[in-house]
């Protein structure tokens, strides 16, 4: 029997690995790189205790990102878990209130005194960082889990590139 992922929009992929972060806040780890064949950005988002996540999404235009995503794995092997491991940076995932963070600057709150508070996660200012953790970006490893784990997200390929097609971004400027 094949694994069939199902597939979802970036934000709600984002939203859920948010969801899985309340309960597990601790754990986080990532690794980042890029698909050179779809030019896109893919980013493996995990937790042991959750699983991991594959987030494809490529930049339409200087407004807009797209992407698709899911669930690939229930449970991270030792060799992924001790690969990642290897920390070269720290991630996290925004989110914001625009109308809070406006709110706050117009009484004179510094805008890096709200970027401060979300990313020390003390008080809401207008952004939180519900995500937080350490992330590789060594091509080494993403090939490595983009070959490990390739057949699983083969069906999240295809639909990107679908997306892709539909909005034109292989379309030549003539």
């Amino acid at each position: 029997m094949r694994y069939h992922v199902k597939i979802k929009s970036r934000n709600e992929i984002l939203n859920d690995i948010i969801r899985d972060a309340k309960k597990h806040p601790t754990g986080w780890k990532a690794a980042f790189g890029r698909d050179e064949e779809l030019l896109s950005y893919d980013y493996y988002i995990f937790n042991p205790r959750i699983g991991i996540y594959l987030l494809k999404e490529y930049q339409k235009n200087p407004f807009d990102i797209k992407g698709v995503g899911a669930k690939i794995a229930r449970h991270i092997d030792k060799d992924i878990e001790n690969m990642i491991n290897k920390k070269t940076g720290d991630f996290g995932i925004i989110q914001g209130n625009i109308r809070k963070i406006l709110k706050n600057i117009e009484k004179g709150i510094h805008p890096q005194k709200i970027l401060d508070a979300a990313i020390k996660g003390k008080y809401d200012l207008g952004l939180k960082m519900p995500v937080r953790g350490y992330a590789s970006t060594s091509k080494d490893t993403f090939s490595h889990l983009k070959d490990i784990l390739s057949a699983k997200h083969k069906e999240l390929d295809i639909k990107l590139e679908k997306m892709i097609y539909e909005d034109g971004i292989y379309n030549s400027y003539s």
